[in-house]
């Protein structure tokens, strides 16, 4: 993986951020707990969505910088993805919104300070991970978990969207 500079790297991934964030403007309270027939998501349980995954990729970064790049074995707390599933599904209650975007400001402001700590050379240092059930271990630096939150947060942004039109549909048709 090709990795920007610190000083790019951190505008990618803030602007990856206001995306997802941006997304929600204009999105009223009470469309965040629609859930659309098969999907895994709600409108607003992708916010505690994405707080999950920033929380699990957190857990992991700081099982690689503890053991000091060496093999690691991150476990979540027990429950931990059952719980986010049913969360995600359920979606937000209008009273919830403000509260899940601080945490996913807290979540994201956490992982900026894990990422600013290290040196510069440990961006593409690798470690092996050990992923849940995996056959082997992964090589992973933190820049490829960087990667793999920047890509996260856009990946749900046309799916925030996506949900918001047929919510908006379903009203009107």
């Amino acid at each position: 993986m090709t990795v920007p500079d610190w000083d790019t790297a951190l505008k990618e991934f803030e602007a990856a951020r206001s995306a997802f964030v941006d997304a929600y403007a204009g999105i009223p309270d009470e469309a965040l707990a629609f859930l659309k027939p098969g999907e895994d998501y709600a409108l607003g349980g992708l916010v505690t969505h994405v707080v999950a995954v920033l929380e699990h990729y957190q857990l992991v970064l700081s099982a690689v910088v503890d053991a000091e790049f060496g093999e690691v074995r991150p476990e979540d707390a027990p429950g931990f993805w059952e719980q986010q599933r049913l969360r995600a599904h359920a979606g937000l209650q209008p009273d919830e919104r403000e509260a899940a975007f601080a945490e996913l400001e807290r979540r994201h402001g956490g992982f900026i300070a894990t990422m600013t700590s290290l040196p510069p050379e440990d961006w593409n240092r690798k470690a092996p991970v050990w992923f849940g059930s995996a056959a082997e271990a992964l090589p992973t630096s933190p820049g490829d978990i960087w990667g793999w939150l920047n890509g996260h947060y856009l990946e749900h942004v046309g799916q925030v969207q996506d949900l918001h039109k047929e919510w908006v549909a379903g009203r009107t048709g």
